[in-house]
């Protein structure tokens, strides 16, 4: 049997594509890629410092996001026997925080710069529909992330919120860093490096 070179040129462009498949359910690695391996992983102020047993830093710092039952866990221990809030707000404070990454919705148009705050990005703004600020999320600057996060844990945040029924058991001492009630400084900004003011 006589094939033509058309008919050749088909063949060996099958048997290249055929050589190169394998059964592996792997990417397929390209030539001088780097492998890293993840040792931090701290996108959300003061929730690994606030919630985490120490000793279990290291093994959720090389977990994803999406698979950190774990810290999950001490998030609703802590909140349920030490802080002592009900099981309804332990679930809506692991609702807002998990997965655990700073999220922030692109085709949300916000003016570059200016005040007030609401025209820059907001900390945790997606998951709470814009109570802290605007609904592009991201984390400004200015953001008082601290005290977001205090006010959810021994505040009513999450009540006043309507993310969980009013427990009663706020801790209002613990539930704000005082640091945004005009003691401290914001930061400014500025056309040249390094942007931002001095640190405080």
């Amino acid at each position: 049997m006589r094939i033509s070179l058309k008919q050749t040129a088909a063949l060996t462009v099958a048997l290249v594509a055929l050589a190169g498949c394998s059964h592996s359910s792997a990417a397929p690695v390209p030539p001088g890629a780097k492998t890293y391996k993840q040792i931090e992983r701290l996108s959300e102020p003061a929730v690994k410092e606030v919630f985490e047993n120490f000793t279990d830093h290291d093994t959720t710092n090389r977990t994803t996001p999406a698979n950190d039952s774990l810290l999950q866990g001490e998030v609703n221990t802590f909140m349920t026997t030490v802080a002592g809030r009900s099981q309804a707000t332990s679930n809506a404070i692991i609702s807002v925080l998990f997965p655990f990454e700073i999220t922030a919705d692109m085709s949300v148009n916000l003016p570059a710069g200016g005040q007030p705050a609401g025209q820059y990005g907001a900390y945790l703004g997606i998951q709470t529909g814009g109570a802290t600020g605007n609904t592009f999320g991201g984390r400004w600057l200015n953001d008082d992330s601290v005290k977001i996060s205090l006010g959810a844990i021994f505040g009513n945040t999450l009540a006043a919120l309507g993310a969980a029924p009013e427990d009663n058991h706020e801790s209002w001492c613990l539930a704000d860093d005082n640091l945004s009630n005009g003691q401290g400084t914001f930061q400014t900004y500025s056309n040249t490096f390094p942007y931002v003011n001095a640190p405080y």
